[in-house]
C-alpha cells in the first residue's frame, strides 16, 4: 500500500489518492493483495510511459544533429571523472579543445544525452547556427524573447567555435548572449582554437577577453589532442 501511495504522488493523482485507502478497505480480504498488485502494475506502467514521453520530448527539444553515446568512443576516458550533475546544478561550464576528429563533438553530445536522461533541458547549436538565429531574432524583433528562451535550458552545447567566420553584426550579439547566460545555464563548448587564437571573435579583443573570462570561470577545460578518430573505431 505504501508503494501504491508513492506512485500516486509520482503521477500527481491528487484526486485519486484519498480514495485508495477507502477502496482497499471495502475490498474483500482475500482479494486485497491482488487488487493492490494490479493497481501497482497499472501505475508503474503509466510512470514508465510518462518517463519515456518526457525523454523523447527533451531529445526533440535538444535538436541534436545525431545521438552520440559516451560508450561508443574511447575518448570517454577523458570525462569519466566528471560529475555532470554537479556541473549542471552549479551552472559550471565545460570546454573541449582539440584538432578535427579528436572526439570533441562526440563527447559534448554524449554528455548532453546523459543530461537529458537525468531530466535536464538541453539545447544544441553550432556557433554559426546560433549567430544566424540571433540575427534573425533581431531582424524580426524577438531577440529578447529568444535570449530568455535560452535561459530556460539547463545545459547548452555550442559546437564548432571558430570553424566558420561569424558575421560582424552577430559578433556583439553573441557577446551579449554569453554575458547573459553567465551563471544562468551551463555551457559545453567545442573548439580547435587555443584562447590566444580567438582574436576579435566577439567584436573586439577586449570583449573576447571578457567572454573568455566568463566562460572559463568555474570551467573544466579538456584537451582532446590532435589525433583524428574518423574512419576508425571511434567517431567524431
Amino acid at each position: 500500500m505504501k508503494d501504491l501511495i508513492l506512485l500516486t504522488d509520482k503521477l500527481g493523482l491528487v484526486g485519486m489518492k484519498p480514495q485508495l485507502t477507502e477502496l482497499i478497505n471495502i475490498t474483500n480480504e482475500p482479494y486485497v493483495g491482488a487488487v493492490i498488485e494490479v493497481l501497482k502494475k497499472l501505475f508503474t506502467t503509466e510512470c514508465e510511459y510518462k518517463k519515456s514521453r518526457s525523454l523523447c520530448y527533451r531529445i526533440e527539444l535538444a535538436k541534436f544533429p545525431s545521438i552520440k553515446l559516451l560508450s561508443d568512443t574511447s575518448q570517454a576516458k577523458l570525462v569519466q571523472n566528471i560529475d555532470l550533475q554537479q556541473v549542471v546544478d552549479n551552472r559550471e561550464n565545460m570546454m573541449f579543445i582539440g584538432g578535427p576528429g579528436s572526439g570533441k563533438t562526440h563527447l559534448a553530445l554524449g554528455l548532453a544525452f546523459v543530461a537529458i536522461e537525468r531530466g535536464y533541458r538541453v539545447r544544441f547549436y553550432t556557433l554559426n547556427g546560433l549567430a544566424t538565429q540571433l540575427l534573425n531574432a533581431r531582424i524580426h524583433n524577438y531577440e529578447t524573447k529568444f535570449i530568455n528562451s535560452m535561459k530556460r535550458f539547463n545545459l547548452i552545447v555550442v559546437d564548432e567555435l571558430g570553424y566558420v567566420p561569424i558575421k560582424r553584426e552577430a559578433q556583439f550579439m553573441l557577446f551579449e548572449l554569453f554575458a547573459k547566460l553567465y551563471e544562468q545555464s551551463s555551457l559545453i563548448i567545442t573548439t580547435y582554437l587555443k584562447f590566444e587564437e580567438w582574436g576579435d571573435m566577439f567584436g573586439s579583443s577586449r570583449s573576447t577577453k571578457a567572454i573568455i573570462d566568463r566562460l572559463t570561470h568555474r570551467c573544466q577545460i579538456i584537451e582532446t589532442g590532435n589525433k583524428s578518430f574518423r574512419g576508425g573505431a571511434d567517431v567524431k
